[in-house]
C-alpha cells in the first residue's frame, strides 16, 4: 500500500453520499436502473437506508449502484431489498450487481489485435456480463452475472485456446483472510473505508495491481492507523512512501551485427524470455533495443552479456546520448564496410583483368598458361591466391555472422553469402587438387574464384550503399537535436532583486527554473518560458511545421529551440532539460521510431522460414540440373566448354541461394516508420510509432470534439436574459463572475471575463462544489448560486426553470448556435446567459477535404442538440452525424457505438474530458499539443490548433503505410522473380543469372527498399493534392495541368481522362529530361496521388 503523504492539507469531511464507518457489517451491492437525474439516486437512497436491518446506503448515480449496508445478523436478504427499489417508483428496479474477476495475461503483443481477441473471447463466454482487457497492464477484468460461479481453470482456458503465447493467471489480492473477503465487493468495500477514515484526503485501490494510493494529513493520522484499518477490513498492508523510486527502469541498448528481422527477433526473444524483463522491443532500423526490467531482479550488465552471448554486439547508451551514439555506431560500419570493399576490389580487379582481358591476349595468355608445378598453372596460382584476402578478409563479417546463426538456430543472410561463396571458393581449390592429382592443368576451373570474388565485392558495396541510406532515416530526428541551443545569457540581478545588475553567458546546462534570459533580435530561444518584458515575434517552424511568426507580448509563453525573428525581450525559465517541448518531441519520436507497426508480424513469420527455404530450393535446383545433365535430358551446347556437367549444375545452385535477400523483408517496414515519423516531426505531426500509421490508413471515421477543436475554444457571452425582481442584471453579473472564479472550464471563464469588461469588482466564493460536466455551487455575499446546465439546475432544485419566457427565450440562443448557461440564486432561477464558441475559419473546409478523402465525418458536443444542429450546418455537416448532450464522460462510450458497427474511428480532441475517448479508438488524435494526458492517450499529437494538421497527420499516414506495403510486394515479388530466374527457369530461351550478378541483385534488394522509404522526405505534405490545389513547383505546365486534374477531376469524362494521363505522361517525360532529380520525385508523387483520385473511373473503363 502506497501512502501519499499531504501535512499541509486538512482532512476532507466525507460527503453525504459515503457511508459512516462506525460499523461496516455486512454489504450488499445492488445494480439500480431507471435513475434519470441525481435527484432519483437521493429517493432510492433513502428509501434503502430506511429499509429494516439496514444501517445506512450509498447510490451512486454515475454507475448506478448502490452499496447497502447492514448489520450481520440482521437477517437481510437480497430480494428484500429490490423490493424496496421497486416500491419507490414503478420506473426504478434493481438486481444484484455482477462480480468480477480478475486475470493477469502474458504474451500479448498489441492493444488492437491480442488485447482485442482476448476480450472478445472472454465476453463471449456464457454468463459473462462485461469483460475488459487493458494491454498496458496486461490484465483482464470479468463481470460474472450474480447467479453464476466460475472455476478458475475455465476462464484460464479459454485465454490459452486463442494462443499458445497467451500466459493467464488469475490475480488475488495477497493476505485475503477469508474468502468472503477476497470478492470484488471486499475490493469495493476497501477504498470507501478508507476515504471516511478521519484524516484521509482521497484513496484509490487497484485490485489487479494490489496496491492502494492513499493521500492523508499526517497531522491527524498516522500511517500505523491507516495499516490497521486495512487489516480490520481482511487484508495484510504495509507502508511504502510515495515518493521511493520504483523498481522498474528502463534502458536503451545499441545492437550490432543485426542484418535481418530474425536476427532482432533472435535478440528480442532472448531478452523477454529473461527473468526480470518486463518488456523488450529490438527495432532493426534503429538498431536499439529498449527494456522495461525489474531493477531488483536483473541488471543492464546481465543483459549486455545475453545479447553477446548470441553473438551480437551490445552496449548501453542514456537516452541523451542515444543518437549520437547511433551516429557513431553507424559511422563505423560505414568505415568497415567502405574498408572491406575497397579490400576486395583490389583484389577482385586484377582477377577480372585476368579472366577477361589478359587471357585474350596472346602474349599474356602463353605466360599465364605456362605450368608451375605438374598440373598448375600460373592463371591458376594468382586467382586463387587473389581470391584468398577476398574470401577471408572481406567477406570475414558474413562467416562470423553466419557461425554464431547457426549456433543461435537464426539462418540469415549471412548465412547464404557465406554459405554461396565458400562453396564456390572451396570448390575451386578442390580442382586445384584434383588438377594437380591428374597433372592436367585443364581440370581447374578458374571461373569459380571469379565468381567468389565477385559475388562478395558486390555484396559488401550493396551493405555499404545500404548503411549510408540508413544513416539517412534519422536525418529528421538529428534535425530535431541539433536545434538544441548550447548556451543561454542570464541576466544578474541586484542582491535585493529590484535592478538587473549585469548579464553573463551560461552553458544551457546550468540554466535553471527562474531563472530570467535576454533574448534579442535574430536569437534562438534556449528553453522554454514565459515572457515577462518586452516582446518579439518568433517563428515557430522548426517545431510546429508553421513558418508564419507569432507575436510573444508579456506572459506569453515561448518554446524553447524557436527563433525571435524581430523584437527583443526577457523570459523566465519555467522547463529546463528533459522537461521542454523540444525534449518531449525527440523523446516522443525516439519512441514511435523503436516501435513495430503491427504489419512487421508478417513480415517476422516469412523471415523465420525464408533462409531454410532457400536453402532447400538451392539443394534442389542443383540436384534437379545435375540430373538433366548426367541423363543428357538437355543439349550439349547449353552447357559452356569451360564448365563441366557438375559446375554447370553448381552455378545454378549458387545463383539462387546468392540473389535470395531477407534483408528487404525486414527493413520493409522500420525504415518506412523511421522515414513518416521523421517527417511528421518536420511538420508539426507527431506519430506515436507504426501501429497509429498503420491504424490511420484504415480509419473510415472520424469524430471531431466541438469545443476547443471545431470551434476557437475562447467562449465569450453574447446575450443575458434576467428574470430576478429584486436583482439588477449588473448584480447578477458581478454574483455569476465571482462564482466562476473558482472554475476553470471555459464557459465559467468566458462568464468571469464577461464580468471583468464590465470593470465590476468580483469576491472570491466560498462552499464551492464543481461538477466537472455540468456546473458549480457556492456562496457569494450571502446568496446561495448554483450556475450550470439545465439538468444541474434541476437536480438543485432551483425553482423557475420550466417557465415559457425562459424557454423561448433559450430557444431562441441555441437557434443561434450558442451556449444556454442558467444561474440561480437562493433557489430561484435568476438569469440565463448565452455564450457563443465560433467555429475556426478552416473548419468547414477540412470537414469538407476528409469528406472528399472518404471519411465520414461526426461531431460530439455536450451541447443541446438544437445548439448542436446550428453549428453542424454552419460547418456543412449532416445532422444525422452530430452526438449531442454528450457528457465528457460518455464520450467513450459514443466512440465504442460507432466501432460495434464495424467502423474504425478516429477522435480528434484537445482536453483532459477527450483522454477515455482517445484510449478507446482505434486513433486518437490530440490537436494543439492538447492536455498532458489527452497527449498520453492518443496516438497522434499535433503541435498546432490548425484543422488542416488533421488532414496532413491522415494523408501521411496514408502515404507511408502505401510505401510500407509497396516495398513488401517489392521485396517479396522480387526475391521471388529473381529466384526463379536464379534458379534456370528461362535458361531454355537463354536467359539466366550468373552468381556474380546474382550477388548484386541481392544488394540491389535491400537497397531498394531503403532508397524507396527515404523517397518519403520528398513528400510536400503542405502542398499534397489532398490539401490544397494549387502546387508551387518549378515546371510551369506541370503545375498549370495538375491545378487543372484536381479542380476539375470531377467533371471529367473517361476519354478525357485517357487524355489527361497521356499529358501526365509527356510531362513527366519532360521533366526526367531536365535530370532534375528532386523534380522528379516530386511530379511521380504527384501524378501517383492523381492517379488514385481516379480510381473509380479506372475501374468503370
Amino acid at each position: 500500500m502506497k501512502m501519499a503523504r499531504n501535512g499541509d492539507q486538512s482532512a476532507v469531511a466525507p460527503s453525504n453520499e459515503t457511508p459512516s464507518c462506525d460499523d461496516e457489517g455486512r454489504v450488499v451491492y445492488l445494480t439500480i436502473n431507471g435513475m434519470r437525474r441525481k435527484s432519483c439516486a437521493r429517493k432510492v437512497q433513502d428509501a434503502l437506508s430506511a429499509a429494516k436491518g439496514v444501517t445506512h446506503a450509498a447510490v451512486d448515480f454515475e454507475t448506478k449502484q448502490a452499496a447497502v449496508f447492514a448489520k450481520t445478523d440482521s437477517g437481510l436478504i437480497e430480494t428484500a431489498l429490490v423490493d424496496v427499489v421497486r416500491a419507490v417508483g414503478k420506473k426504478y428496479s434493481a438486481t444484484e450487481a455482477a462480480h468480477t474477476m480478475f486475470l493477469s495475461i502474458e504474451g500479448m503483443s498489441c492493444a488492437k489485435n491480442c488485447a482485442r481477441e482476448v476480450q472478445q473471447a472472454l465476453s463471449a463466454m456464457e454468463g459473462v456480463v462485461t469483460a475488459s482487457v487493458d494491454f498496458e497492464t496486461k490484465t483482464a477484468s470479468i463481470d460474472v452475472a450474480p447467479d453464476r460461479q466460475f472455476d478458475d481453470e475455465a476462464l484460464l482456458e479459454v485465454v490459452r485456446r486463442l494462443a499458445p503465447k497467451f500466459n493467464a493467471r488469475l490475480i488475488r489480492l495477497s493476505g485475503v483472510k477469508t474468502a468472503e473477503n477476497g470478492s470484488a465487493r471486499q475490493q469495493k468495500t476497501l477504498p470507501g473505508t478508507l476515504r471516511c477514515t478521519e484524516g484521509v484526503v482521497s484513496a484509490s485501490v487497484s485490485f489487479a495491481t494490489e496496491k492502494a494510493v492513499v493521500q492523508f494529513d499526517r497531522d491527524v493520522v498516522s500511517v500505523e492507523a491507516l495499516v490497521k484499518t486495512v487489516e480490520d477490513v481482511g487484508y495484510e498492508a504495509s507502508c511504502t512512501p510515495a515518493d521511493e523510486q520504483s523498481k522498474i527502469g528502463d534502458a536503451t541498448l545499441l545492437i550490432g551485427g543485426m542484418t535481418y528481422s530474425s536476427c532482432s527477433n533472435s535478440v528480442e526473444n532472448v531478452l523477454r524470455n529473461t527473468k526480470g524483463v518486463v518488456s523488450a522491443t529490438v527495432n532493426l532500423a534503429t538498431e536499439k533495443a529498449v527494456i522495461r526490467f525489474d531493477k531488483t531482479v536483473v541488471g543492464i550488465r546481465t543483459l549486455i552479456e545475453l545479447v553477446e552471448d548470441i553473438g551480437y554486439e551490445a552496449s548501453y547508451v542514456s537516452g541523451a546520448e542515444a543518437q549520437q551514439a547511433l551516429g557513431e555506431q553507424r559511422t563505423r560500419e560505414i568505415a568497415r564496410y567502405r574498408t572491406d570493399f575497397f579490400a576486395a576490389l583490389a583484389f577482385t580487379l586484377p582477377i577480372l583483368l585476368i579472366m577477361l582481358v589478359f587471357e585474350n591476349i596472346a602474349r599474356f595468355k602463353h605466360g599465364l598458361k605456362s605450368e608451375i608445378v605438374r598440373g598448375l598453372s600460373c592463371e591458376a596460382l594468382v586467382v586463387a591466391v587473389l581470391a584468398t584476402p577476398v574470401q577471408f578478409y572481406s567477406a570475414r563479417r558474413f562467416h562470423i555472422d553466419a557461425w554464431k546463426g547457426v549456433g543461435n538456430r537464426v539462418l540469415g543472410m549471412a548465412f547464404l553469402v557465406s554459405m554461396g561463396s565458400n562453396v564456390s571458393y572451396f570448390y575451386g581449390l578442390f580442382t586445384i587438387v584434383r588438377a594437380i592429382s591428374l597433372g592436367n592443368m585443364e581440370a581447374v576451373n578458374m571461373d569459380i574464384f571469379m565468381t567468389s570474388s565477385v559475388l562478395i565485392s558486390f555484396v559488401v558495396l550493396g551493405k555499404l550503399l545500404e548503411a549510408t541510406a540508413k544513416g539517412k532515416t534519422s536525418d529528421a530526428l538529428t534535425k530535431l537535436m541539433e536545434l538544441q541551443v548550447k548556451s543561454a545569457t542570464l541576466m544578474v540581478f541586484s542582491p535585493d532583486g529590484s535592478s538587473i545588475s549585469g548579464e553573463r553567458i551560461v552553458p544551457i546546462e546550468l540554466v535553471q527554473r527562474g531563472d530570467v534570459l535576454k533574448i534579442v533580435r535574430g536569437a534562438s530561444v534556449p528553453t522554454d518560458g514565459v515572457v515577462v518584458y518586452g516582446e518579439g515575434r518568433v517563428n515557430e517552424s522548426m517545431l510546429t511545421g508553421e513558418s508564419k511568426t507569432i507575436k510573444k507580448v508579456v506572459g506569453d509563453r515561448v518554446l524553447g529551440a524557436t527563433l525571435n525573428v524581430d523584437g527583443f525581450f526577457h523570459m523566465e525559465v519555467t522547463g529546463i532539460d528533459n522537461d521542454t517541448a523540444l525534449s518531449q518531441i525527440i523523446r516522443l519520436v525516439e519512441d514511435a521510431q523503436a516501435s513495430k507497426a503491427p504489419i512487421q508480424a508478417y513480415a517476422d513469420c516469412i523471415s523465420s522460414i525464408f533462409v531454410p527455404v532457400v536453402v532447400g530450393l538451392a539443394l534442389g535446383t542443383f540436384v534437379v540440373w545435375y540430373i538433366l545433365c548426367a541423363r543428357d535430358a538437355i543439349p550439349q551446347d547449353w552447357i559452356p566448354d569451360s564448365d563441366g556437367k557438375f559446375v554447370f549444375a553448381l552455378d545454378f545452385g549458387i545463383a539462387t541461394l546468392v540473389v535470395a535477400c531477407p534483408c528487404a523483408l525486414g527493413l520493409a517496414t522500420p525504415t518506412d516508420v523511421m522515414v513518416g515519423t521523421g517527417v511528421g516531426a518536420e511538420h508539426g505531426v507527431l506519430i506515436k510509432g507504426g501501429e497509429p500509421l498503420q491504424a490511420a490508413r484504415s480509419v473510415n471515421t472520424i469524430i471531431f470534439d466541438k469545443t476547443g477543436t471545431l470551434t476557437m475554444g475562447k467562449p465569450v457571452v453574447t446575450d443575458m436574459y434576467t428574470l430576478s425582481g429584486t436583482l439588477s442584471a449588473e448584480k447578477l453579473v458581478i454574483l455569476a463572475g465571482s462564482a466562476e472564479l473558482g472554475s476553470e472550464h471555459p464557459l465559467g471563464t468566458a462568464i468571469t471575463d464577461y464580468a471583468k469588461s464590465m470593470s465590476l469588482s468580483l469576491e472570491q466564493p466560498t462552499d464551492f462544489l464543481g461538477a466537472l460536466e455540468t456546473g458549480i455551487s457556492c456562496s457569494v455575499g450571502g446568496h446561495i448560486i448554483v450556475i450550470g446546465n439545465r439538468a444541474w439546475i434541476e437536480d438543485n432544485a432551483v425553482e423557475g426553470v420550466d417557465d415559457i419566457e425562459v424557454d423561448q427565450a433559450t430557444i431562441g440562443f441555441q437557434n443561434g448556435g450558442k451556449t444556454s448557461i442558467y444561474m440561480g440564486v437562493d433557489g430561484e432561477l435568476s438569469a440565463v446567459f448565452a455564450v457563443a464558441d465560433a467555429p475556426r475559419a478552416e473548419a468547414a473546409r477540412t470537414l469538407r477535404k476528409l469528406g472528399t478523402m472518404g471519411l465520414e465525418v461526426w461531431m460530439v458536443t455536450g451541447d443541446n442538440a438544437r445548439t448542436a444542429f446550428t453549428i453542424a450546418e454552419q460547418l456543412g455537416m449532416s445532422r444525422h452525424n452530430v452526438m449531442a448532450d454528450v457528457l465528457p464522460s460518455q464520450k467513450a462510450s459514443k466512440v465504442k457505438e460507432l466501432q460495434d458497427m464495424g467502423r474504425i474511428v478516429a477522435m480528434v480532441g484537445d482536453g483532459i474530458n477527450d483522454s477515455p475517448a482517445h484510449a478507446q479508438a482505434d486513433l486518437g488524435i490530440a490537436i494543439g499539443g492538447g492536455t498532458d494526458i489527452a497527449v498520453e492517450t492518443a496516438g497522434m499529437v499535433l503541435m498546432t490548433s490548425t484543422l488542416l494538421d488533421v488532414i496532413t497527420a491522415l494523408h501521411l499516414s496514408r502515404i507511408t503505410f502505401n510505401r510500407i506495403q509497396l516495398n513488401y510486394v517489392w521485396a517479396f515479388g522480387y526475391n521471388c522473380l529473381l529466384i526463379s530466374l536464379a534458379a534456370g527457369v528461362l535458361y531454355p530461351v537463354g536467359f539466366s543469372i550468373p552468381p556474380m550478378f546474382a550477388s548484386a541483385a541481392m544488394a540491389l534488394s535491400s537497397v531498394s527498399v531503403v532508397v524507396s522509404s527515404l523517397f518519403l522526405r520528398f513528400t510536400r505534405l503542405r502542398l499534397s493534392p489532398m490539401i490544397r490545389p494549387s502546387l508551387p513547383v518549378r515546371c510551369p505546365r506541370s503545375r498549370l495541368y495538375l491545378r487543372h486534374c484536381l479542380h476539375s477531376r470531377c467533371k471529367r469524362s473517361n476519354s478525357r481522362l485517357c487524355d489527361d494521363l497521356i499529358q501526365t505522361g509527356r510531362t513527366l517525360f519532360e521533366v526526367i529530361r531536365t535530370n532534375l532529380l528532386y523534380e522528379f520525385v516530386f511530379r511521380t508523387e504527384n501524378v501517383i496521388s492523381t492517379l488514385l483520385e481516379y480510381a473509380p473511373s479506372v475501374r468503370h473503363l
